[in-house]
């Protein structure tokens, strides 16, 4: 499974890399602090999934998910966000699943799984 991910706050993104390292099917493709940069990069990847924060600069995680979408209409969308609130707006991007900050392993597992029933190897 083909991963990115995106999220301006550098230790969060090196958590989630970490482990999301530790499963052996999943092949981190990038890893950005700047969603403009992963924008750019986005067509060239051939990504399957993007775990993507939503309260970011430059272009929120919900605006860079509904371009990721036009792009790519089978790539998967996981928000990773510390801001519940922000969730109840998502309906504008629908994500395949969500997970709050600070990142529990087991809901990681749980989406992983999922991922892995939806997204073609």
């Amino acid at each position: 499974m083909r991963v990115m991910i995106i999220d301006d706050e550098q230790p969060c993104l090196d958590e989630l890399q970490y482990l999301l390292m530790t499963h052996e099917d999943i092949d981190i493709i990038g890893a950005y602090t700047n969603p403009l940069e992963a924008l750019v990069a986005i067509p060239l990847s051939r990504l399957d999934v993007a775990f993507i924060d939503i309260a970011m600069p430059y272009i929120d995680g919900m605006e860079l998910a509904k371009k990721i979408y036009s792009m790519d209409s089978s790539a998967q969308v996981v928000f990773v966000t510390a801001h519940s609130k922000l969730l109840e707006e998502q309906k504008r991007a629908p994500p395949l699943e969500f997970i709050l900050k600070p990142i529990n392993e087991k809901k990681l597992e749980a989406v992983v799984k999922k991922l892995r029933l939806h997204v073609s190897l």
